[in-house]
C-alpha cells in the first residue's frame, strides 16, 4: 500500500474542494495564490472563489462506546483522505449522579424550590446524555470534516446482537462467515443446549433447570449470558442460600450505548447531507482481512468504504479528542487553564537540547515547563521561552 499525504482546499467563499499533493499546496503558497487557513488537518484556502467545485467523499464510521474510527475516502480516485479515532467521554454518567446529589442536598435546605428536573426521564424520543454526547461528539467531527471536504455519503457500523437475525443476513450476503448461535427457541433450550445438558454445580443430568444468575425482578435479562444450568436440588439449594454462585452475568452496557443512540446518529448524518448506509460487524471483520489490514478502528472504517479494492492510504491518523463545549470553573484536575499565553490542547513547536525540534500538543502547564504530547512521551517538558504556538483548536482537537 502506497501513503500519499493531502492538503485539504477550499476556495474563497469556504467551498471545500479536492486535496491536493503537498508540493503543489508549497507552490500556491509561495506564488500568493493562497494562504494557510487551518494547521490541523493542514488546509488552505485559495484567493480566488471556484464557481463549479467537483469531487465528492464518503465516511466510513466504525461506532463504538469508547472510541470511534472514521474514515473518509474519494472513491473515484481510491484514496483514503483522512482517517483517525475520536477518543469519546466516560465520565458523563458519574457527573450527571454528582449533579444530582448536589440538587438533592440543595431541596433539603430552606432554599427556593426548583421543579424536580427527573419528569422528562421515560417521554418519547428521550435519549440519556451518556449516549447522547457520544453520538453527539461524532457528528461534532464529521461536521468539522464537511466543512474541509464534501462529504455526500456515510457507511456506519451498526450492532447486531440478535442471533437469528444475523443468520438471515448472513444467508442473504452470501459472506462465509461462521455465526455464533444456541440451539433452541427458548431460554431455557438455549442454557441447556449451551452447558450440554448438565447441571453446573453438581454433574447431574436430570432434572435441570435454568436458572437466572440476575433475577429478573432484579433487572435481569434472558439472554443465554445471564442463564445458569442447574438441576433441582442445586437449584433449590441456591435460592435457600445453601451455596452461592462466583459468576456474573455478561453485561451488555456496550451494546445498549451503540443501539440505544443509533436512530440519533442516522437522523443526525441525514440532517448534513449524508446518504446514510449501514453495515455489520461481521462484515466489516470479512472485508478487513480481505485487505489485509490490522485490527483497528480506523481500518474498520476504511474496510466498509473499500470492501472489495486496496485503497490508498494516507500517511497520518489521528487522535481526535472533542474538547468539552463548557469550560467548568474551579476544576481541581486542571489548576491552570492559561499560562504566558499557552492553552490545553494547543499545538506547540519547541526547540530542545537533545530532542531538536519538538512538535506536540499541551497536557500540562506547569510553573517551569509545558507538558508536551510527543509521540514518544505523554508528558514531556519544554520551557516556556522557546516555545511558540503553532495553532489553538476550537472546539475539536486533532493530535
Amino acid at each position: 500500500m502506497s501513503f500519499i499525504q493531502k492538503v485539504f482546499v477550499i476556495d474563497a467563499e469556504g467551498k471545500p474542494l479536492l486535496p491536493t499533493h503537498p508540493a503543489r499546496a508549497r507552490k500556491l503558497l509561495r506564488a500568493g495564490r493562497a494562504k494557510v487557513y487551518r494547521m490541523v488537518p493542514y488546509t488552505i484556502q485559495l484567493n480566488r472563489i471556484v464557481d463549479d467545485p467537483v469531487g465528492s467523499f464518503t465516511v466510513g464510521i466504525d461506532d463504538g462506546a469508547k472510541e470511534v474510527g472514521i474514515a473518509v475516502v474519494n472513491e473515484a480516485t481510491q484514496e483514503v483522505v483522512f482517517q483517525g479515532t475520536i477518543r469519546l467521554r466516560q465520565d458523563v454518567t458519574r457527573k450527571m449522579k454528582q449533579r444530582s446529589k448536589y440538587r438533592r442536598t440543595r431541596r433539603s435546605r430552606k432554599l427556593r424550590h426548583r421543579k424536580a428536573q427527573h419528569l422528562n426521564r421515560g417521554k418519547k424520543g428521550f435519549l440519556p446524555p451518556s449516549v447522547r454526547q457520544r453520538k453527539g461528539s461524532v457528528l461534532r467531527v464529521v461536521t468539522d470534516l464537511k466543512s474541509l471536504l464534501n462529504i455526500t455519503k456515510a457507511v456506519v457500523e451498526q450492532g447486531q446482537f440478535d442471533t437469528s437475525s444475523l443468520a438471515a443476513e448472513k444467508q442473504k450476503s452470501g459472506i462465509e462467515y461462521q455465526v455464533p448461535d444456541y440451539e433452541g427457541k427458548s431460554f431455557r433450550a438455549k442454557v441447556l443446549w449451551r452447558d450440554k445438558y448438565a447441571c453446573q454445580h453438581c454433574g447431574s443430568k436430570e432434572e435441570l433447570r435454568a436458572h437466572h444468575i440476575r433475577l429478573r425482578s432484579q433487572g435481569g435479562t434472558d439472554t443465554p449470558g445471564n442463564g445458569l444450568t442447574l438441576c433441582e436440588t442445586c437449584h433449590v439449594a441456591l435460592h435457600q442460600g445453601e451455596w452461592d454462585y462466583a459468576g456474573k452475568p455478561k453485561q451488555f452496557n456496550y451494546p445498549a450505548y451503540l443501539q440505544t443512540g443509533k436512530w440519533y446518529l442516522y437522523n443526525g448524518l441525514k440532517e448534513l447531507g449524508a446518504d446514510v448506509h449501514r453495515c455489520f460487524g461481521w462484515m466489516t471483520a470479512y472485508w478487513r482481512n480481505n485487505l489485509n489490514l490490522d485490527k483497528s478502528h480506523s481500518n474498520d472504517a476504511i474496510a466498509m468504504v473499500c470492501r472489495t479494492w486496496v485503497p490508498k492510504l494516507c500517511g497520518r491518523e489521528y487522535h481526535i479528542t472533542p474538547r468539552r463545549k463548557k469550560i467548568w470553573e474551579d476544576n481541581p484536575k486542571k489548576q491552570c487553564t492559561e499560562r504566558y499565553g499557552f492553552k490545553h490542547w494547543d499545538i506547540v513547536q519547541a526547540k530542545h537540547r537533545t530532542r531538536g525540534v519538538v512538535v506536540g500538543t499541551v497536557r500540562s502547564l506547569r510553573e517551569k515547563a509545558i507538558g508536551l504530547r510527543t509521540v514518544w512521551d505523554d508528558d514531556f517538558p519544554v520551557a516556556y521561552s522557546k516555545s511558540r504556538v503553532l495553532w489553538k483548536p476550537d472546539g475539536i482537537a486533532y493530535v
